[in-house]
C-alpha cells in the first residue's frame, strides 16, 4: 500500500510538472481601451505547485510513520500474548509423564526459537523508515502466522 502511495505521488508531482512546463502562459493582452492592454496572470504559479507537491509528500510520509507505529504496537501485543501462551503450555508440563514432558519442552524450545525470531525482527523494524518497513512488515506477518501455526500444532498435540 505505502509503494502505491508513493507512486501515486510521483505520478501526480510527474503530471504538475508537465502540465505546467507544456502549457501556454496566458499573457494574451486584451484590449480594453486603445492603446492599453490586459495581461491575465496564471492562476498557480510553479512555486505553489511546488509547495503543494511537498506538503503532499510531508503529509503521506507523516502518514506512513503513523501506520509504522501502530503496526508496532501491535507486534507488541502480539508478543505479550505469545509469552502468555508459552507460560499455559509450561504449566502443563507439571502434569505430564516423563515423554510427554520431554516432548514438550522440544516444542516449547521450537517455539521459544520462532518468538525470538520474531522479536528480532520487531526491533528491526522500529530502526527503519520509508519503504524498508512496508516490507519488513510482509515478514513479519508470515512469522506470526509460522508461530499461529506451530503453537496451534504443539498445543492440539499435548492436550489429547
Amino acid at each position: 500500500m505505502y509503494r502505491y502511495a508513493i507512486i501515486s505521488i510521483i505520478v501526480l508531482i510527474t503530471s504538475i510538472a508537465l502540465l505546467t512546463s507544456c502549457s501556454e502562459q496566458k499573457t494574451t493582452a486584451e484590449k480594453t481601451a486603445p492603446g492599453k492592454a490586459k495581461v491575465e496572470k496564471l492562476a498557480t504559479t510553479p512555486a505553489d505547485i511546488k509547495k503543494e507537491a511537498k506538503d503532499l509528500a510531508e503529509t503521506t510520509m507523516a502518514y506512513s510513520e503513523e501506520q509504522k507505529e501502530q503496526y508496532e504496537k501491535i507486534i507488541q501485543e502480539k508478543l505479550v500474548q505469545y509469552n502468555r501462551k508459552f507460560m499455559e503450555l509450561e504449566s502443563q508440563l507439571v502434569m505430564m509423564n516423563e515423554q510427554a514432558k520431554a516432548d514438550l519442552a522440544a516444542e516449547m524450545a521450537k517455539l521459544n526459537d520462532k518468538k525470538s525470531v520474531v522479536a528480532a525482527k520487531a526491533k528491526e523494524l522500529q530502526s527503519t523508515g520509508g519503504e524498508a518497513w512496508a516490507d519488513l512488515k510482509a515478514g513479519m506477518d508470515k512469522a506470526f502466522m509460522e508461530m499461529d501455526k506451530a503453537y496451534d500444532q504443539a498445543r492440539s498435540r499435548f492436550e489429547k
